[in-house]
């Protein structure tokens, strides 16, 4: 047998205490297993409870289907050329994750209410387990239904208005609670899954939420767009108005004053102011519409993004201050040629052209320094970096309007200067047509922006892209039928063997033969458990103890009593004694033999006259293993004679059918002088029995008494082998006073029933340690554990206490 020691060591014992007081201890593997084997159909009842409670939660349980969509969002900066993707791309993955604000978003409170509101407003909201329009029936249900111990029903909620915006943010919240959304690697593609209890709905719910994304992030993108465009509508109203007041204005006064054309330097004057002026409203409206965009955008922008924005602008107008200057010395050089020679110069032309060269290569540098002052600044998220980005862009170009409407407006201050010159007549009308020309030309300017504005948002798509919408799943994702079986497998066997555990751990009793030779009992027979409904006397047997009992008394044998109601061998009147005369082929008598061939060479040169029966604890056996030890000997023709010394709770005169009175109490008190008197004969004729006597008050004195001692000299002289049943160990002083008058000492104990630690404690007294001869082993009362089952035979013993020795009365 295989050790596997464990030693523990207490640190807290000093260094000069012995080693004896190290705490070790050892596992043995083998006698673990056993263990569990001997409780095999324990841990198998816990398993198979703890498999039918997950049957059950498996089938009372709601599944849950997920279907799964595909969405790839595309690149905001999608266009060539863009200097700050570049940047963007180089950053590491801990500053800027655009997907995360995706998945964020997506799994969102306001995404799953604009998917609840266009699924509430859809014909299938009637049949969605999301509103309560639908509820799952588990079999268990249905089992408990069909039973008529519950009822159910597939719709059990009532309509709730759309208007109670309570309830729809209640839905929103379930179905946000069902939203799983995944990431592949290094992609740009998103896996949204949403959970129902329903395959189809499943599929509707997660498509339901993509395109409710999709949409928002049109909405998003095109709002920009169309805050500009309500903008540049309204200017474009304005301006329509300002048109017709003008044609009228100038039809009628040439009507009026009979003018039709202006002629000489007055028309060439004109147009150049036109020319100018319409140009300066151009730039005017533009920067109208910069400055709209502008404020949308630092609404969007928090106060830590514009103190970004602002430190940036300061870092970059820096840099590019000298650039700038240069820029608009350029603007003002070209400024004074066209007012020299006029728009229409090729000159004046390629200046332009020149000018407008230069700002594209600034706008190209400007935009490569924002990149790198916001990837420098190491902030978070790209749509952050998108707006402040636009927002910088936007200043430095307002700048530059600012300033190129500057110059042409003294521009046409000097056109107007010259042409408030010329006769009232000719002054009136070139104002007036001035301003039909410039108004027409702004309109014409707003009306391009409305119509750029309008295919914007209408050629708006959005970053997001359902690539694969949802189908119904045809297996549920939970509950998992193999992995529930397999948790309450694992959990069956687990609590099967912590309950195994606990129990061992509560439970004393000696588990196994081995205990008794680990420490150092020697075990002279193994004895079966027997249960007396299978042990019954063969015909003849009856046969041979009825003429034997006329042979020892005819009075007997014609059914005359004894005293007690009852004849020798018929046993008490609450059960039938258990001898090994009642079959002798058995291995219950089998085993006495090998007890009473061991007890004769337990004393090598020393015969044993003598033994003393005892036990650690109640109902262990004793009594029965003396009545039938000494049937053993007295068959191989041996007178043998058995003393009752347990005065409390007498036995041998129920098992061997004799009368407990007169008896050795009798003797020891003085009431009865003639002790042959008191000896009983018994169903063999080589077998006496000398019976407790009556009640004493005081048997622990009778029992320690020098006559007692005398009394066993005198028997020993008188009989062959005399063997005492004495009251249990440790637990009346009896057996203890009685082991000093007698040559040996034996033990019974029983598998499962006897405590170990009594064991312990007697190997511990010493003046009982070298009388003790061995152990008379009792089986175990469960047949097939611990190899006893070879006996063949079953049965149950009731443990009892050792205030149950005492309290029970005498009978």
């Amino acid at each position: 047998m295989a050790f596997f020691p464990i030693t523990i060591l207490d640190r807290s014992t000093p260094k000069h205490m012995p080693e004896q007081n190290n705490f070790e201890q050892e596992i043995n593997i083998q006698e673990l297993l056993r263990l569990l084997w001997g409780r095999k159909y324990l841990i198998l009842a816990v398993t198979a409870a703890s498999l039918a409670l997950a049957l059950l939660f498996r089938y009372s349980a709601t599944p849950e289907f997920r279907s799964t969509a595909v969405v790839m969002i595309k690149d905001s900066n999608g266009s060539e050329g863009d200097v700050l993707a570049p940047m963007l791309a180089v950053m590491p993955s801990s500053f800027i994750d655009p997907m995360k604000n995706d998945i964020e978003l997506m799994s969102s409170l306001p995404i799953a209410e604009k998917a609840v509101e266009q699924l509430y407003r859809s014909p299938m909201r009637d049949s969605l387990e999301l509103f309560g329009k639908r509820r799952y029936i588990s079999p268990i249900d249905r089992l408990l239904a069909f039973a008529g111990l519950q009822g159910f029903s597939e719709k059990d909620a009532e309509e709730v208005p759309a208007s109670q915006k309570e309830t729809m943010r209640n839905f929103a919240e379930n179905l946000k609670g069902r939203i799983t959304i995944d990431n592949p690697k290094e992609t740009n593609v998103l896996h949204v899954t949403v959970s129902s209890p329903f395959p189809e709905e499943a599929a509707v719910l997660s498509n339901a939420l993509c395109r409710a994304y999709q949409q928002k992030d049109i909405e998003w993108n095109s709002e920009q767009a169309k805050s500009v465009n309500q903008f540049v509508e309204e200017q474009l109203g304005e301006q329509q108005k300002k048109v017709a007041t003008v044609e009228n204005n100038l039809s009628g006064y040439m009507e009026k004053q009979d003018i039709y054309e202006l002629t000489g330097n007055a028309d060439q004057l004109l147009k150049k102011l036109i020319d100018i002026d319409a140009r300066y409203n151009e730039i005017m409206a533009e920067r109208n519409i910069l400055a709209k965009r502008l404020d949308f955008i630092r609404k969007k922008l928090s106060g830590e993004e514009k103190a970004l924005s602002a430190n940036i602008a300061e870092s970059v107008g820096s840099q590019l201050r000298a650039v700038q200057n240069r820029i608009k010395a350029e603007e003002a050089d070209y400024m004074a040629l066209l007012q020299q020679k006029g728009a229409a110069s090729p000159e004046v032309k390629a200046r332009r052209q020149q000018i407008d060269q230069m700002k594209s290569q600034l706008d190209q540098v400007v935009r490569g320094k924002i990149a790198g002052e916001l990837a420098y600044s190491g902030r978070a998220q790209k749509f952050q970096f998108d707006l402040i980005s636009e927002q910088l862009q936007t200043d430095l170009r307002l700048a530059e309007l600012n300033y190129s409407a500057q110059e042409f407006g003294k521009l046409k201050n000097y056109y107007e200067s010259q042409l408030n010159a010329l006769p009232d007549k000719q002054l009136n009308y070139a104002r007036l047509q001035r301003d039909r020309e410039v108004v027409n030309s702004t309109y014409t300017f707003l009306k391009q922006k409305f119509e750029e504005s309008r295919i914007k948002i209408a050629s708006e798509v959005g970053r997001v892209v359902i690539v694969g919408p949802a189908y119904p799943p045809k297996l549920r994702e939970s509950p998992d039928t193999k992995k529930i079986l397999l948790v309450g497998l694992v959990l069956g066997l687990g609590l099967g063997g912590a309950l195994v555990f606990v129990l061992e751990m509560r439970d004393h009793s000696v588990k196994e033969e081995q205990f008794f030779d680990d420490h150092g009992f020697v075990t002279l027979a193994r004895i079966p458990f027997v249960d007396k409904a299978e042990f019954t006397l063969a015909d003849g047997m009856k046969k041979a103890v009825g003429q034997l009992l006329v042979t020892i008394d005819p009075g007997k044998g014609n059914g005359k009593s004894n005293g007690n109601g009852r004849h020798p061998g018929q046993g008490s009147a609450d059960g039938a004694p258990l001898l090994i005369t009642d079959k002798l082929s058995s291995p219950f008598s089998e085993s006495f033999r090998d007890l009473r061939t061991n007890l004769t060479f337990a004393r090598a040169g020393t015969p044993l006259r003598s033994v003393l029966v005892t036990g650690t604890a109640v109902s262990e056996g004793k009594s029965t293993i003396c009545a039938n030890l000494g049937l053993a000997f007295a068959l191989t023709g041996k007178r043998v004679l058995i003393v009752d010394c347990d005065l409390r709770r007498p036995s041998q005169h129920k098992l061997l059918g004799s009368s407990k009175a007169p008896g050795l109490s009798n003797y020891l008190a003085g009431q009865e002088a003639d002790m042959s008197k008191l000896i009983q004969p018994t169903l063999n004729e080589n077998l006496f029995l000398l019976p407790a006597g009556a009640a004493v008050p005081n048997p622990n004195e009778l029992i320690g008494s020098q006559k007692m001692s005398e009394t066993v000299e005198l028997l020993e002289f008188r009989y062959d082998m005399v063997i005492i049943d004495s009251p249990p160990l440790l637990l009346i002083s009896d057996a203890a006073l009685l082991s000093q008058s007698v040559d040996g000492i034996l033990l019974a104990a029983r598998l499962e029933y006897t405590n170990k630690k009594l064991l312990q404690e007697v190997q511990k007294i010493s003046y009982i340690k070298p009388q003790l001869l061995g152990v008379a082993l009792i089986g175990s009362s469960s047949r097939d554990r611990y190899g006893y089952d070879r006996y063949g035979y079953k049965g149950q013993y009731k443990y009892k206490t050792y205030s149950h020795y005492i309290d029970t009365p005498e009978s």
